[in-house]
């Protein structure tokens, strides 16, 4: 069997195609992998007969330039983890291995940046006044490292957000007329309500306690 590599052509804006043909007597299958210029720059590709490292390094190549351009569609959709990237990228076909690849050159380049896109994700969850609990369940959820729930986290509190002003916010949005219900299951579902938001009950009875010294101060 012999591999000769028969053209090269630029394909799109940053790829190189690369055409070959597989030699067997009589028989000839003809193959075209498209990779990254950069790439095709490392392997310093030429026409004419290839070994068979060449070759599996080229169909590797390719089967990875493929699901990392899937991959800049899909951040074209809105930012993800790391661990989302390789996920959405196997849900397409794409084997684990070369997924993993892909994420990490995406990472490499810039393009998908997990602390900065967790640290989005977890301003956008504070803005819906969600507590810390459920931030970081979602980010999780999300396929965030532990590392990066924790810088998002931290970076929240370095940009001021405060959880027990924001529980305050959310109990005070759900008081209609801005008093606590006076029947107790009534006042248990509100509890219920606002935990759910991702808050721990000391958080919810401070909240609530802040209202009733308020409205009780105006009798003073």
């Amino acid at each position: 069997m012999q591999i000769f590599i028969t053209s090269i052509a630029a394909s799109g804006n940053d790829d190189i195609a690369v055409s070959l043909e597989i030699r067997e007597g009589e028989q000839i299958q003809r193959e075209r992998f498209v990779v990254s210029a950069e790439v095709y720059a490392s392997l310093g590709i030429s026409k004419g007969e290839c070994d068979r490292e060449l070759y599996d390094l080229l169909e590797g190549e390719a089967r990875i330039c493929a699901a990392y351009k899937r991959g800049l569609y899909i951040l074209g959709y809105g930012s993800c983890s790391m661990r989302a990237m390789v996920s959405k990228l196997v849900a397409k076909g794409f084997d684990r291995t070369d997924a993993c690849v892909a994420a990490e050159r995406l990472e490499s380049r810039g393009l998908l940046n997990e602390e900065s896109n967790a640290r989005r994700e977890a301003e956008r969850c504070a803005a819906k006044l969600w507590g810390e609990i459920r931030i970081v369940s979602h980010l999780r959820s999300k396929g965030y490292s532990d590392d990066a729930v924790n810088d998002a986290l931290f970076a929240l509190e370095d940009n001021g957000v405060d959880f027990e002003e924001n529980c305050l916010k959310l109990v005070e949005s759900k008081c209609h007329g801005g008093a606590l219900p006076s029947e107790r299951s009534e006042l248990q579902k509100l509890i219920a309500s606002v935990m759910r938001y991702g808050y721990s009950s000391g958080e919810v009875k401070h909240a609530l306690s802040q209202i009733a010294n308020r409205k009780s101060s105006i009798y003073d």
